[in-house]
């Protein structure tokens, strides 16, 4: 069993959780571990986007990242024949 420690959270936090817990019939736990993974998820799919940006505002850089894709595409027909 994982380890368990004590968080403070303010009231209303504390019964939203409670209220989502009644409602889906899970712990308050599990309704908090799930929402940190929801929360992680949005964070690299930002993170993510961002970095897409970045690399897409650089034009040499996009230049050799579609040069690569390309490079790629063709391995890829090589394995369908």
């Amino acid at each position: 069993m994982n380890k368990t420690t004590t968080v403070r959270i303010d009231k209303s936090t504390y019964e939203v959780i409670k209220k989502l817990s009644l409602e889906l019939k899970e712990s308050m736990q599990s309704i908090i571990e799930k929402a940190i993974k929801e929360y992680n998820k949005k964070i690299l799919l930002e993170n993510t986007a961002k970095a897409f940006a970045n690399l897409k505002s650089n034009k040499e850089l996009w230049k050799e990242e579609l040069e690569e894709r390309n490079l790629w595409d063709n391995t890829l027909e090589d394995l369908e024949e």
